[in-house]
């Protein structure tokens, strides 16, 4: 597959995505409730149950920066892995060399996704004091166990 096709495929999909937004707004449909990211699960049981001195927030503050950032990096490169997927399969619909690649790109980034929530788990419990880790790691790990499928 040409980085043409891939790139064609990904405005048409840009396209009808803002198009289906705005006939949706336009028509008074509901919008769709803003998804609870981990971020911030993590920084309502600080703010509610992790009593924070302001260098800890400071700190907690710029790693929420970083990791929102790369997040939606990986999150970008998923959308256009999915796009791939999507102009692979739509030339032949089987599990060709170019959808399998595509499928290959999409786990490696959902890899990527789930060490980079792991890494952000660790680095806000790193600026927390040993009594702060305890409250943090039991609800951490009851979130983790809650969410699981």
């Amino acid at each position: 597959m040409s980085w043409k096709s891939i790139l064609l495929t990904a405005l048409v999909a840009a396209l009808f995505g803002f198009v289906g937004a705005e006939v949706g707004s336009r028509h008074g449909a509901a919008p769709e409730p803003r998804k609870v990211t981990l971020n911030d699960t993590i920084n309502q049981l600080l703010v509610q149950q992790i009593d924070l001195a302001p260098a800890q927030k400071t700190s907690i503050d710029a790693i929420n920066a970083r990791y929102t950032h790369q997040r939606n990096q990986l999150l970008a490169n998923l959308y256009m892995a999915r796009a791939q997927l999507g102009g692979a399969f739509s030339e032949n619909m089987s599990l060709s060399e170019p959808t399998k690649e595509a499928i290959g790109q999409m786990q490696a980034i959902v890899g990527d996704l789930q060490t980079l929530t792991i890494s952000y788990i660790v680095d806000i419990r790193s600026q927390l004091a040993p009594a702060q880790r305890h409250v943090y790691d039991q609800k951490v790990v009851e979130m983790l166990m809650r969410d699981a499928p």
